[in-house]
């Protein structure tokens, strides 16, 4: 028994219903088991502190999420330093500053210089808010 298939009577051709961009201004995606994070390039300073550290140290945020954000510099932090984390979104009609409390998760290099995964440490509504409106502000 032969079965005979029929082309099919419209001529449908599949488009890419998702276009992902790359380069500047691009989404990050961090592959993971079951979910994606989302990471949004960004314009910004972090000013750090931490007890027993110096007055403060100075780094390039390289993207932010709603649960942290990579920061370079030149200093050395250890992982699990719980820091205080002052961002400051530049590149806008003026520049917007986040207060938020974050601890060191991982440490990588970015551009041959020391580069550290942080997570926002959110103990309150109001914290989670103010990590919000960092991302909301850097999606833009």
């Amino acid at each position: 028994m032969e079965v005979q298939m029929s082309a099919s009577p419209l001529n449908i051709t599949p488009t890419s219903s998702t276009e992902l961009r790359s380069g500047p201004g691009a989404p990050i995606f961090e592959p993971g088991p079951h979910t994606r994070i989302r990471r949004n390039p960004v314009r910004a300073i972090a000013m750090m502190t931490w007890d027993g550290g110096p007055r403060g140290i100075f780094g390039q945020v390289v993207n932010v999420s709603l649960n942290g954000c990579l920061v370079k510099t030149e200093s050395t932090i250890a992982d699990g330093t719980r820091l205080a984390i002052t961002v400051t979104v530049i590149g806008g009609p003026e520049a917007l500053k986040f207060e938020l409390n974050a601890v060191v998760r991982r440490r990588t290099e970015v551009s041959g210089r020391r580069a550290y995964g942080l997570e926002f440490v959110s103990e309150t509504s109001a914290d989670r808010e103010l990590a919000q409106q960092l991302y909301a502000e850097t999606s833009r």
